[in-house]
């Protein structure tokens, strides 16, 4: 599974881990010394978002070359540009910062962010394991654009950037520059860019305009998202030189993001 609906696992992830932080720091027991205090569970809801402001704030600061093309790319939060490191620490010197005045808070929400940072890094393990596991690069024959037959499990090897898209779609045509450039300076990364469920007059259309695509093939039936679990265009997959799953990004990819993740995928 890559996604719940439109939702990447990996957010619904992090939604699931920010509810039950929540959950524990409102029921965490405390005592109770009939002064009002303000809501845990409101706290650790303040850390995370802090956090993940933070963590973006650095992460376009540090990329700003490759934002400077497309400023309004910045607000494309979605492209996973974060920082780790900074979430956590911005996150919780938020929370430490913000508890200072009341002692019988501070285990709660404390206590409650850890829990679901932890909870977090353990799934997050999981559902890469199960991902790495279940959706490897998929044994398939798919078209080129002289009607020849291609193999997928040719591209084993070395590290592969596989996008579905649909001429339909604009956010596939959007990104389209991004993933044609990183094309260019990657040579090393091999980009297979597979049409779903269009005909070869469409794409060979499309592709003759737009002059920007190399390695281009297609997937009449849409085989592909269905082996996959894909429910949305664009979607890039980022597999290894032994066809395993390392990433999976649903929508469209900014050239930050993009470079970020060709980093990891190394």
């Amino acid at each position: 599974m890559s996604s719940v609906g439109p939702v990447p696992m990996p957010v619904v992830l992090i939604l699931v881990c920010a509810v039950i932080a929540m959950a524990v720091a409102r029921l965490w027991p405390r005592r109770k010394d009939g002064m009002p205090l303000p809501s845990a569970p409101s706290m650790v809801l303040d850390m995370l978002l802090v956090g993940l402001l933070c963590g973006r704030i650095s992460f376009v600061a540090l990329n700003f070359a490759l934002y400077r093309e497309a400023p309004w790319s910045i607000l494309q939060i979605a492209d996973g540009g974060y920082h780790l490191v900074v979430v956590l620490v911005a996150g919780s010197a938020w929370g430490l910062w913000r508890v200072r005045p009341w002692r019988a808070l501070r285990a709660p929400v404390l206590g409650a962010a850890l829990a679901g940072v932890l909870l977090w890094a353990g799934g997050s393990q999981l559902l890469s394991a199960w991902q790495e596991r279940q959706m490897p690069l998929p044994v398939l024959q798919v078209a080129d654009l002289q009607g020849g037959r291609v193999d997928l499990q040719q591209f084993r090897g070395k590290p592969l950037v596989l996008n579905l898209w649909a001429t339909w779609c604009g956010p596939c045509r959007r990104e389209m520059p991004v993933l044609a450039a990183a094309q260019q300076a990657h040579a090393d990364v091999q980009f297979v860019f597979l049409n779903q469920g269009e005909t070869l007059e469409e794409v060979q259309g499309f592709v003759a305009r737009e002059r920007l695509l190399h390695n281009v093939l297609l997937d009449d039936d849409a085989a592909a998202s269905t082996v996959l679990g894909v429910q949305a265009y664009p979607s890039t997959l980022f597999f290894d030189a032994e066809g395993r799953l390392r990433e999976l990004h649903l929508g469209e990819l900014t050239a930050a993001g993009l470079e970020h993740k060709l980093r990891r995928l190394r």
